[in-house]
């Protein structure tokens, strides 16, 4: 029997292996099973070193899946068999040279509102079919990743849809670019001015008392770019003589670099007055809205009178050079694609190679241009990781480290794993907004509850193995016995093809299970392609000998071709739903 490692046993007891949903249309009940317990006892020692990292060498069918389920949106059958024709380090290199597919020219293209707008939630609907058809998958990927950092949510305002279709671009034309044009970029958008109460935010005034906003000038700081306590290099928390954490920044530099983000507006004739167009152009400076006072934060001073332009160049250059800003930005990446608990060598190998600008692989190629904060370096010392390439299919590496997938990314690898045809989110009703945990998915792109993200870097949850092990578990923090059922209902109800389009006479987000079908006589040969396809074989003996035995009990009627066929699709569906709802599929390693 197989063992269940800690991020297993910390989804069993979060998640549980409910099977309830899958062939009677709802949640309720327990369908016979029996959810497996957490694991008790200490926690095992680590896994040992590898001796002998794989990276370049050609990967087998399983760690194909693992590494496209890490650097792409899941692993399709077509994708799997290309990555067994080259390795990793040159599949990344042609992914960085893809084409950029960008959202906001297809949202402009698109026939305009009474009011000037796009369509309400068209900028939804873009990005969904984006994130399953775009070529340029990592780059994507990339975006998603650092749409979790830099965060801007549309969850109080989905009328602009240009405005967020601007920053989206925003993100994916500087996913592998420079981490310090990024935040300028980010700085100017009017969609995170307007998130963060900076859009037209004035000078003080001493006689009303007004004073400039400081919400961006936190949040630059604290989410953004350094964090709140100095870091050491490997992510860990730098300690005074006194072994006290050691604040990064306090009010004063709050109050000083508010000023800097004062003056800016949407493109127009006034400051108060903008184009139509602004929402997707970058801000403009207007010097009479500026602070002309003096400037002072992180150890840096802007002289009174220096321009609204200049002092934000200034500024930026400030916070980017902070020592904090590899490790802060490397360990959230890391999190975002392989690890939900990274190690500490782990963090400091990507900030080192998020410093250098540069990251070189085993076969010899080169990543990054040099220059501080590269991000395609960065995201290559990511992926190309040594210790990510001890693939022994069972536990090397398993207990202590992997990345819990969050609801969209499994989502995504159920679209690609079968082949799904008719990609047009805009007939999904399920679609329009997954952010419901009853109903949903519990997030949905580009829609979090605050600039906080989704989850914390720093979740450890309770409860769980994981938990008592210190464990940051980001993802688990929206896991919860209600989310549990609306994931579990959402997936199911598209691996049955159930009743979501708007337009009933347009099949949308169809699967294909044409090869599944052919192995309705064989259930062990079904679960063991489900497991490789899902979870790149990962799924432990109990796993597959539950779901086998619900399968066994749902017969076949051959009366008529009809009927047989229904009842066999029936089995693939039932065997996939309940691959998409167990433990394995919720982790990556």
């Amino acid at each position: 029997m197989s063992t269940i490692p800690i991020w297993k046993t910390a989804c069993v007891a979060m998640l549980g292996l409910s099977m309830a949903a899958c062939g009677g249309g709802g949640g309720g009940g327990d369908g016979g099973s029996t959810p497996v317990p957490p694991a008790t006892g200490s926690p095992p020692p680590p896994a040992p070193a590898p001796s002998e990292p794989t990276q370049t060498e050609i990967m087998s069918e399983p760690d194909a899946v693992r590494f496209l389920s890490q650097a792409s949106f899941g692993a399709s059958k077509a994708g799997i068999a290309s990555m067994q024709s080259t390795d990793a380090a040159d599949w990344l290199a042609a992914e960085f040279a893809k084409p950029v597919t960008l959202t906001l020219p297809d949202v402009l293209a698109l026939p305009l509102q009474s009011n000037g707008n796009p369509p309400f939630n068209a900028t939804t609907y873009l990005y969904w079919d984006h994130l399953v058809q775009a070529d340029d998958r990592l780059r994507q990927r990339m975006a998603f990743a650092l749409s979790q950092i830099l965060v801007y949510s549309d969850i109080s305002n989905q009328s602009r849809q240009a405005r967020r279709a601007y920053y989206q671009d925003v993100l994916i034309r500087n996913a592998f670019g420079n981490y310090r044009d990024l935040l300028e970029e980010v700085t100017y958008s009017p969609a995170m001015a307007a998130w963060l109460t900076y859009y037209r935010n004035r000078k003080g005034d001493p006689r009303s008392g007004r004073m400039p906003d400081e919400n961006y000038a936190r949040e630059i700081l604290q989410l953004f770019s350094i964090g709140v306590v100095e870091l050491n290099m490997d992510g860990t928390a730098r300690l005074d003589t006194e072994g006290r954490e050691i604040e990064t920044y306090d009010n004063d530099d709050i109050v000083g670099l508010a000023r800097v983000f004062t003056g800016l507006t949407g493109k127009g004739e006034s400051f108060w007055r903008s184009d139509d167009d602004a929402d997707y152009h970058p801000m403009v400076m207007w010097e009479e809205q500026h602070s002309e006072l003096e400037k002072s934060f992180l150890g840096t001073t802007i002289p009174a009178g220096t321009s609204g332009e200049e002092s934000i160049e200034i500024a930026l250059d400030a916070i980017f050079e902070h020592p904090n800003v590899a490790p802060f930005v490397s360990r959230q990446l890391i999190q975002r694609f392989t690890a939900s608990n990274p190690s500490p060598e782990y963090v400091e190998r990507v900030a080192r190679a998020f410093e250098a600008g540069s990251y070189t692989a085993e076969n010899g190629r080169q990543f990054g241009t040099g220059e501080r904060g590269d991000l395609e370096a960065t995201l290559a010392a990511i992926l190309l990781e040594d210790t990510l390439f001890v693939r022994d299919s069972g536990t090397a590496g398993a207990d202590t480290t992997g990345k819990i997938r969050e609801p969209i990314l499994r989502f995504l690898h159920w679209v690609h794993a079968f082949d799904v045809q008719g990609i047009d989110a805009e007939n999904e009703r399920r679609l329009r907004n997954t952010s419901d945990s009853v109903s949903g998915l519990g997030q949905h792109p580009f829609r979090s509850p605050s600039v906080f993200n989704f989850y914390r870097p720093g979740y450890v949850a309770p409860g769980t193995q994981s938990g008592e092990a210190g464990m940051t578990a980001p993802e688990l923090q929206i896991v919860d016995a209600q989310s549990t059922i609306g994931y579990l209902n959402f997936m199911t109800d598209f691996a049955f093809d159930r009743g979501g389009q708007a337009d009933k006479d347009r099949r949308t987000f169809v699967a294909d299970y044409t090869e599944e079908l052919t192995m309705t006589d064989d259930f062990p040969a079904l679960l063991d392609h489900l497991d490789l396809l899902l979870t790149g074989e990962r799924m432990s003996d109990d796993e597959k000998t539950e779901i086998i035995n619900i399968l066994e009990a749902m017969p076949i009627n051959t009366s008529t071709p009809e009927r047989e066929d229904t009842d066999r699709l029936q089995i693939v569906q039932v065997a996939v739903s309940l691959v998409l709802n167990s433990p394995a599929f919720a982790v990556t390693w």
